[in-house]
Protein backbone atom coordinates (compact mmCIF):
# COMPACT_ATOMS: atom_id res chain seq x y z
CA UNK A 1 0.00 0.00 0.00
CA UNK A 2 2.27 2.73 -1.18
CA UNK A 3 2.54 6.47 0.57
CA UNK A 4 1.84 9.85 -1.56
CA UNK A 5 4.85 11.72 -1.17
CA UNK A 6 4.99 15.37 -0.79
CA UNK A 7 7.75 18.18 -0.50
CA UNK A 8 7.58 20.99 2.08
CA UNK A 9 5.10 22.76 0.00
CA UNK A 10 2.48 20.07 0.13
CA UNK A 11 2.59 19.36 -3.34
CA UNK A 12 3.12 15.88 -4.72
CA UNK A 13 7.07 14.79 -4.82
CA UNK A 14 6.93 13.05 -8.60
CA UNK A 15 10.30 12.63 -8.78
CA UNK A 16 10.16 11.39 -5.19
CA UNK A 17 6.85 9.11 -5.97
CA UNK A 18 8.95 7.74 -9.01
CA UNK A 19 11.59 6.81 -6.75
CA UNK A 20 9.68 5.14 -3.78
CA UNK A 21 8.13 3.23 -6.58
CA UNK A 22 11.02 2.34 -8.30
CA UNK A 23 12.51 0.50 -4.75
CA UNK A 24 9.63 -1.67 -4.66
CA UNK A 25 9.99 -2.89 -7.82
CA UNK A 26 13.29 -3.91 -6.98
CA UNK A 27 12.41 -5.05 -3.51
CA UNK A 28 10.41 -8.02 -4.87
CA UNK A 29 6.93 -7.33 -3.87
CA UNK A 30 4.04 -8.75 -5.67
CA UNK A 31 1.32 -6.12 -5.98
CA UNK A 32 1.92 -2.43 -5.67
CA UNK A 33 -1.49 -0.42 -4.28
CA UNK A 34 -1.88 3.03 -5.32
CA UNK A 35 -4.34 3.84 -2.85
CA UNK A 36 -2.60 6.00 0.12
CA UNK A 37 -3.79 9.19 1.33
CA UNK A 38 -6.28 9.97 -1.49
CA UNK A 39 -8.72 11.03 0.76
CA UNK A 40 -6.13 14.49 0.83
CA UNK A 41 -5.79 14.61 -2.74
CA UNK A 42 -8.02 16.58 -5.66
CA UNK A 43 -9.28 13.97 -8.05
CA UNK A 44 -6.47 15.85 -10.83
CA UNK A 45 -3.89 14.62 -8.04
CA UNK A 46 -5.07 11.40 -7.41
CA UNK A 47 -4.69 10.91 -12.15
CA UNK A 48 -1.14 11.78 -11.93
CA UNK A 49 -0.27 9.61 -9.02
CA UNK A 50 -2.19 6.47 -10.57
CA UNK A 51 -0.10 7.76 -14.13
CA UNK A 52 3.41 7.78 -12.18
CA UNK A 53 2.94 4.81 -10.74
CA UNK A 54 1.76 2.54 -13.46
CA UNK A 55 4.44 4.39 -15.92
CA UNK A 56 7.55 3.75 -13.75
CA UNK A 57 5.88 0.25 -13.09
CA UNK A 58 5.74 -0.06 -16.57
CA UNK A 59 4.48 -3.48 -16.33
CA UNK A 60 7.17 -4.99 -13.67
CA UNK A 61 4.53 -5.22 -11.25
CA UNK A 62 0.94 -5.10 -10.96
CA UNK A 63 -0.46 -2.09 -9.83
CA UNK A 64 -3.78 -1.90 -8.16
CA UNK A 65 -5.12 1.76 -8.37
CA UNK A 66 -7.47 2.77 -5.96
CA UNK A 67 -10.84 4.49 -6.83
CA UNK A 68 -12.97 5.04 -3.60
CA UNK A 69 -15.30 7.91 -3.92
CA UNK A 70 -18.79 8.80 -2.46
CA UNK A 71 -19.69 9.23 -6.05
CA UNK A 72 -20.39 6.02 -8.02
CA UNK A 73 -20.10 8.60 -10.96
CA UNK A 74 -16.61 9.56 -9.85
CA UNK A 75 -15.54 6.27 -9.32
CA UNK A 76 -16.45 5.19 -12.41
CA UNK A 77 -14.58 8.30 -14.26
CA UNK A 78 -11.64 7.09 -11.81
CA UNK A 79 -11.46 3.65 -12.75
CA UNK A 80 -11.98 4.45 -16.73
CA UNK A 81 -9.10 6.65 -15.98
CA UNK A 82 -7.35 3.52 -14.56
CA UNK A 83 -7.65 1.82 -17.06
CA UNK A 84 -6.47 4.23 -19.76
CA UNK A 85 -3.11 4.38 -17.76
CA UNK A 86 -1.98 0.72 -17.84
CA UNK A 87 -3.19 -0.28 -14.26
CA UNK A 88 -3.84 -4.04 -13.91
CA UNK A 89 -6.74 -3.79 -11.36
CA UNK A 90 -9.02 -1.48 -9.37
CA UNK A 91 -10.18 -1.31 -5.89
CA UNK A 92 -13.02 0.79 -4.17
CA UNK A 93 -14.60 1.09 -0.83
CA UNK A 94 -18.50 1.25 -0.34
CA UNK A 95 -19.59 4.80 -1.32
CA UNK A 96 -18.58 6.75 1.80
CA UNK A 97 -20.72 9.72 3.80
CA UNK A 98 -24.05 8.49 1.49
CA UNK A 99 -24.27 5.15 3.47
CA UNK A 100 -25.29 2.51 0.37
CA UNK A 101 -27.72 -0.21 1.03
CA UNK A 102 -27.20 -3.87 -0.56
CA UNK A 103 -28.84 -2.38 -4.28
CA UNK A 104 -26.78 0.61 -3.97
CA UNK A 105 -23.74 -1.08 -3.11
CA UNK A 106 -24.42 -3.30 -6.06
CA UNK A 107 -24.84 -0.59 -8.75
CA UNK A 108 -22.04 0.53 -7.24
CA UNK A 109 -19.71 -2.00 -7.74
CA UNK A 110 -21.07 -3.10 -11.38
CA UNK A 111 -20.44 0.33 -12.70
CA UNK A 112 -16.95 0.05 -11.20
CA UNK A 113 -16.60 -3.36 -12.92
CA UNK A 114 -17.94 -2.25 -16.47
CA UNK A 115 -14.41 -0.25 -16.40
CA UNK A 116 -13.07 -3.50 -18.17
CA UNK A 117 -10.36 -3.98 -15.07
CA UNK A 118 -10.63 -7.06 -12.47
CA UNK A 119 -12.32 -4.82 -9.81
CA UNK A 120 -11.90 -5.00 -6.25
CA UNK A 121 -14.39 -4.21 -2.99
CA UNK A 122 -12.66 -2.92 0.07
CA UNK A 123 -14.63 -3.07 3.39
CA UNK A 124 -13.26 -1.03 5.94
CA UNK A 125 -16.09 0.32 8.55
CA UNK A 126 -13.54 2.36 10.76
CA UNK A 127 -12.76 4.65 8.18
CA UNK A 128 -16.36 4.74 5.52
CA UNK A 129 -18.52 5.21 8.39
CA UNK A 130 -20.55 1.33 7.86
CA UNK A 131 -19.96 -2.21 7.44
CA UNK A 132 -19.99 -4.73 4.43
CA UNK A 133 -20.93 -8.34 5.57
CA UNK A 134 -19.26 -11.05 4.77
CA UNK A 135 -22.29 -12.32 2.94
CA UNK A 136 -22.84 -9.44 1.20
CA UNK A 137 -19.23 -9.27 -0.06
CA UNK A 138 -19.69 -12.55 -1.35
CA UNK A 139 -22.57 -11.15 -3.08
CA UNK A 140 -21.03 -8.51 -4.63
CA UNK A 141 -18.48 -10.68 -5.61
CA UNK A 142 -20.24 -13.03 -7.42
CA UNK A 143 -23.20 -10.26 -8.54
CA UNK A 144 -21.17 -7.88 -9.86
CA UNK A 145 -18.07 -9.63 -11.39
CA UNK A 146 -15.46 -8.71 -8.87
CA UNK A 147 -12.33 -10.30 -9.15
CA UNK A 148 -11.94 -10.48 -5.21
CA UNK A 149 -12.50 -8.35 -1.91
CA UNK A 150 -9.56 -6.57 0.43
CA UNK A 151 -11.18 -7.02 3.78
CA UNK A 152 -10.38 -4.46 6.72
CA UNK A 153 -12.98 -5.40 9.28
CA UNK A 154 -11.42 -5.50 12.77
CA UNK A 155 -13.13 -9.01 13.29
CA UNK A 156 -10.84 -11.07 11.90
CA UNK A 157 -13.99 -13.66 11.52
CA UNK A 158 -14.95 -11.93 8.87
CA UNK A 159 -12.07 -11.96 6.69
CA UNK A 160 -12.28 -16.04 7.64
CA UNK A 161 -16.02 -16.25 6.35
CA UNK A 162 -15.09 -14.52 3.42
CA UNK A 163 -12.07 -16.80 2.73
CA UNK A 164 -14.26 -20.21 3.21
CA UNK A 165 -17.29 -19.04 1.07
CA UNK A 166 -15.39 -17.48 -1.60
CA UNK A 167 -11.22 -18.11 -1.34
CA UNK A 168 -11.83 -20.53 -3.98
CA UNK A 169 -12.99 -18.31 -6.67
CA UNK A 170 -11.89 -15.06 -6.10
CA UNK A 171 -8.47 -13.23 -4.27
CA UNK A 172 -9.38 -12.42 -0.74
CA UNK A 173 -6.72 -10.45 0.91
CA UNK A 174 -6.61 -8.82 4.29
CA UNK A 175 -6.88 -5.22 4.48
CA UNK A 176 -5.76 -4.22 7.98
CA UNK A 177 -1.43 -4.30 8.31
CA UNK A 178 -1.87 -4.77 12.46
CA UNK A 179 -3.60 -8.07 11.62
CA UNK A 180 -1.72 -9.32 8.98
CA UNK A 181 -0.13 -12.65 10.63
CA UNK A 182 -3.87 -13.65 11.64
CA UNK A 183 -5.17 -13.07 8.53
CA UNK A 184 -2.92 -14.72 6.79
CA UNK A 185 -3.37 -17.63 8.80
CA UNK A 186 -6.85 -17.75 8.42
CA UNK A 187 -6.43 -18.45 4.82
CA UNK A 188 -6.80 -14.82 3.17
CA UNK A 189 -4.21 -14.56 -0.20
CA UNK A 190 -2.48 -11.78 0.60
CA UNK A 191 -2.43 -8.63 3.30
CA UNK A 192 -1.97 -5.19 2.56
CA UNK A 193 0.95 -2.84 4.23
CA UNK A 194 1.35 0.77 4.26
CA UNK A 195 4.59 0.18 6.03
CA UNK A 196 5.86 -2.26 3.56
CA UNK A 197 6.21 1.15 1.36
CA UNK A 198 9.33 1.54 3.85
CA UNK A 199 9.89 -2.39 5.05
CA UNK A 200 8.87 -4.62 2.44
CA UNK A 201 11.44 -7.31 3.80
CA UNK A 202 9.91 -8.01 7.03
CA UNK A 203 6.48 -8.28 5.28
CA UNK A 204 7.76 -10.42 2.30
CA UNK A 205 9.66 -12.70 5.28
CA UNK A 206 5.98 -12.89 6.86
CA UNK A 207 3.67 -13.84 3.68
CA UNK A 208 6.23 -16.45 2.96
CA UNK A 209 6.64 -17.93 7.11
CA UNK A 210 2.67 -18.06 6.31
CA UNK A 211 2.90 -19.81 2.96
CA UNK A 212 5.70 -22.41 3.73
CA UNK A 213 3.67 -23.01 7.25
CA UNK A 214 6.55 -21.91 9.35
CA UNK A 215 4.40 -21.14 12.29
CA UNK A 216 6.61 -20.12 14.92
CA UNK A 217 8.70 -18.11 12.31
CA UNK A 218 5.96 -16.12 11.36
CA UNK A 219 5.01 -15.66 15.13
CA UNK A 220 8.23 -14.05 15.65
CA UNK A 221 8.20 -11.64 12.93
CA UNK A 222 4.71 -10.43 13.56
CA UNK A 223 5.92 -10.10 17.47
CA UNK A 224 9.02 -8.15 16.20
CA UNK A 225 6.67 -5.53 14.26
CA UNK A 226 4.45 -4.70 18.01
CA UNK A 227 6.55 -1.53 18.64
CA UNK A 228 5.27 -0.53 14.73
CA UNK A 229 1.56 -1.33 15.52
CA UNK A 230 1.98 0.91 18.80
CA UNK A 231 3.58 3.78 16.89
CA UNK A 232 0.64 3.45 14.88
CA UNK A 233 -1.84 3.49 18.04
CA UNK A 234 0.31 6.74 19.03
CA UNK A 235 0.25 8.48 16.22
CA UNK A 236 -3.28 7.91 15.55
CA UNK A 237 -2.92 6.20 11.95
CA UNK A 238 -0.49 5.34 9.53
CA UNK A 239 0.10 7.83 7.02
CA UNK A 240 2.57 9.94 9.31
CA UNK A 241 4.36 7.31 10.75
CA UNK A 242 4.80 5.34 7.27
CA UNK A 243 6.30 8.86 5.80
CA UNK A 244 8.65 8.95 8.67
CA UNK A 245 10.22 5.20 7.86
CA UNK A 246 10.16 6.07 4.13
CA UNK A 247 12.46 9.19 4.95
CA UNK A 248 14.73 6.73 7.46
CA UNK A 249 15.33 4.39 4.81
CA UNK A 250 16.20 6.76 2.25
CA UNK A 251 13.08 7.38 0.37
CA UNK A 252 10.67 10.09 -0.40
CA UNK A 253 8.00 10.75 2.29
CA UNK A 254 7.72 13.92 3.10
CA UNK A 255 4.70 16.21 5.85
CA UNK A 256 1.37 14.86 5.23
CA UNK A 257 -0.96 16.99 4.27
CA UNK A 258 -3.25 18.70 7.56
CA UNK A 259 -4.71 17.84 9.27
CA UNK A 260 -2.15 14.78 10.06
CA UNK A 261 0.52 15.99 11.21
CA UNK A 262 4.83 15.02 11.08
CA UNK A 263 5.76 12.80 13.97
CA UNK A 264 8.43 14.26 16.45
CA UNK A 265 9.95 13.70 19.85
CA UNK A 266 10.08 10.29 21.72
CA UNK A 267 7.84 8.58 18.67
CA UNK A 268 10.48 9.66 16.32
CA UNK A 269 13.09 7.92 18.35
CA UNK A 270 10.93 4.96 18.17
CA UNK A 271 10.86 4.83 14.56
CA UNK A 272 14.73 4.57 14.29
CA UNK A 273 14.91 2.32 16.68
CA UNK A 274 11.67 0.13 14.01
CA UNK A 275 14.27 0.43 10.96
CA UNK A 276 17.18 -0.68 13.13
CA UNK A 277 15.59 -3.63 13.87
CA UNK A 278 13.49 -4.26 10.49
CA UNK A 279 15.35 -3.36 7.79
CA UNK A 280 17.33 -5.83 7.56
CA UNK A 281 14.86 -8.81 7.35
CA UNK A 282 14.38 -9.98 3.72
Amino acid sequence: MMITPFADDLSIDVDGLRRNTEFLVASGVDVLVSEGEFYALTDAERRLVVETVAATAHGSVPVVAGVSHPSTTEAVALARHAARSGVDAVMATGPYYAKADADGLRTHFSAIAECGLPAFAYNSPGRVGYGISPAQLADLIRSCGLAGAKQAAPDISELADLVVDCGDSAAIVGGAEIAIWPALCVGAAGNTATAASALPGVFRAVWRASRERELERGQELYARMAPLREAYRTAGGQAAVVKRLCELVGLAGGPPRPPTRRVSGDLDARLRRIVADLKGIA
